[in-house]
């Protein structure tokens, strides 16, 4: 709390993701991200287990999952059938209010997954360049959002007026559409928020515009994401591996591409990230290949053409295959000529600290694919 009256309360700090905070001013206030933290393997409801049915919302309120805000969540726990202040949760009674708005900085999971629990009266906005990517994975049943309001898309460096705060939208690089970050202005104070943001991207001056707009404030918030996996000093000695760029990425995939003619090709390809998706289309293309993708990801990706496991058995050759984590048995029908190959391209899941990570490199020794990682991160 500033001499002026302004509070920032932090509600998760993310481990490393999932970070979500309040700025409150004059009975104002202002939720910044309203994702749930990725965590597999460590957090209540990971591994396959998920809320009740008709009890979502309480239950990942009662496991920490969700924050206990007043204000906020609708009634009827965003459609699920159940008070979220039910069952002994001690959570909040749902029901929005006009004290309190919410900001998304970007589409990804750990920032928005809980809008579908927010009540329709609570102001929403979120950048206008996430609202294609936001209404396709809502159509495809991949993100539920909130029904009846989805919000209000705001404008690269426009304003948004919530009392006495005012608060900007600033474009970041992401791996994906829309990501923003955020200047927060009160009359005692001025906060940056990064949202999620990187220098390795397509678009790196983005970042760099957003780090000029900001100079100067008197709070800085920056997501940490790339802080979860520094060496531990004992490894201080060891070399690290550079960074690949994104143009870098595209350039070792059409290596890839090169040097297996006729073999079967795999990659895990994060569908929100619909830059790579292209870039990699295009590259196959290049080599006389055709990316096909499973419907719902090919949905989120703004992508025509699918996955037909009878198609790509005929002539494997001829395309590139996104293969999730759930479709991995559909390797089961795909011949794996010499050179074939699962390219794990940061699709989930997401790397190594992913219990789920060995699975999908024991599918691919068993169907006799090479296991190729070539990715790189959002974050910087």
């Amino acid at each position: 709390m500033t001499a002026g009256g302004t509070s920032l309360t932090f509600l998760n700090t993310g481990d490393p993701t999932g970070l979500k905070f309040v700025v409150e001013r004059g009975g104002r206030r202002a939720v910044f991200d309203f994702g749930i933290q990725h965590a597999p393997g460590r957090a209540p409801f990971s591994m396959g287990l998920r809320p009740r049915p008709g009890r979502e919302l309480a239950d990942l309120i009662w496991a920490g999952e969700a924050p206990r805000l007043d204000g906020v969540y609708a009634r009827d726990g965003g459609g699920t059938g159940s008070s979220p202040g039910g069952g002994g949760t001690g959570s909040s009674p749902g029901g929005g209010d006009s004290a309190t708005a919410v900001f998304l900085s970007h589409l990804h999971l750990d920032h928005s997954s809980l809008v579908r629990f927010l009540d329709p009266a609570v102001p929403l906005y979120y950048p206008a360049r996430m609202e294609e990517l936001r209404a396709a994975v809502e159509r495809s049943e991949y993100l539920r959002w909130r029904p009846g309001s989805p919000g209000t898309p705001v404008g690269d460096r426009e304003t948004v007026q919530w009392g006495e705060l005012v608060v900007r939208f600033i474009a970041v690089d992401h791996d994906l559409p829309g990501a923003t970050g955020f200047l927060i202005q009160a009359p005692d104070v001025r906060i940056a928020y990064t949202g999620d943001l990187r220098w390795h991207g397509f678009h790196p001056e983005l970042s760099a515009g957003f780090v000029e707009a900001v100079r100067g404030v008197d709070v800085l918030v920056q997501e940490g994401v790339g802080l979860g996996y520094l060496r531990p000093e004992a490894d201080a000695a060891a070399v690290e591996p550079p960074r690949l760029s994104e143009s870098d990425l595209v350039s070792a995939f059409r290596a890839e591409l090169e040097r297996r003619p006729g073999a079967l090709l795999l990659v895990n390809l994060y569908p929100m990230n619909r830059e790579r998706v292209a870039a990699f289309g295009t590259a196959a293309a290049e080599r006389g290949r055709r990316l096909v993708m499973e419907p719902q990801a090919a949905a989120i990706a703004g992508w025509d053409a699918l996955f037909e496991s009878e198609e790509v058995a005929v002539n494997p050759g001829a395309f590139v295959v996104q293969l999730s984590f759930e479709g991995l048995p559909a390797l089961i029908d795909l011949p794996a000529p010499p050179g074939s190959a699962y390219i794990h391209s940061s699709g989930p899941p997401l790397g190594a600290y992913d219990p789920a990570y060995r699975v999908v490199q024991a599918w691919a020794a068993v169907a006799g694919l090479d296991f190729l990682r070539l990715g790189t991160s959002g974050h910087s």
